[in-house]
């Protein structure tokens, strides 16, 4: 790369943010429109290896909304298409998740702020009336929960089991009706 180069792919790194990532240069507004002329090919070249070394993670599959109340945790299992009254797609208590699977975490409360955390994983979340705070979270079989909240105060604990693939297969099955997810 020319010093040119470089410090036109700079400058773009830092008009971009650290954060950025985009989906895919066709899908990516023409960010280098607005450089000067001499500018533009450098930036769009730059644009093009941003885009090939940050692909798009795709989003996953399962969607869980999860709900602080003053009797504790509600998770409500949200699939792309489902078609499930929201009673039919709700679980109070644990939340039951396949291992080693992406799921996207949506966590709220209904009454008051609520901690939704497993700090042995890094997740330290708010569940916050009228907010929705959220995390992609995947996690290897097992029970875990956060031992450290204080259950005799306002604070729920959370609980989570992780199945394996089969075995959370059979417990969605079991538990929840078709008409959560979605058909075909």
């Amino acid at each position: 790369m020319t010093g040119g180069r470089l410090s036109s792919f700079g400058g773009l790194l830092l008009a971009l943010g650290c954060g950025f990532a985009a989906p895919s240069v066709a899908q990516t507004p023409d960010l280098c429109s607005g450089q000067p002329a001499a500018m533009q090919k450098p930036c769009r070249e730059a644009l093009e290896l941003l885009v090939q070394s940050h692909p798009q993670e795709q989003e996953p599959a399962r969607r869980i909304l999860a709900t602080g109340t003053s009797q504790g945790w509600r998770y409500d299992y949200l699939q792309p298409g489902g078609a499930g009254s929201d009673d039919d797609c709700i679980v109070n208590g644990t939340l039951v998740l396949p291992a080693d699977t992406p799921v996207r975490l949506l966590v709220t409360a209904s009454d008051t702020i609520r901690p939704w955390r497993l700090p042995q994983f890094g997740l330290d979340l708010s569940g916050i009336p009228g907010r929705i705070e959220e995390a992609t979270i995947k996690l290897p079989p097992g029970e875990v929960g956060d031992r450290d909240a204080s259950p005799g105060a306002d604070e729920k604990p959370v609980a989570v089991r992780v199945l394996a693939p089969d075995a959370y297969a059979d417990w969605e099955g079991q538990t929840l009706p078709p008409s959560c997810f979605a058909s075909g």
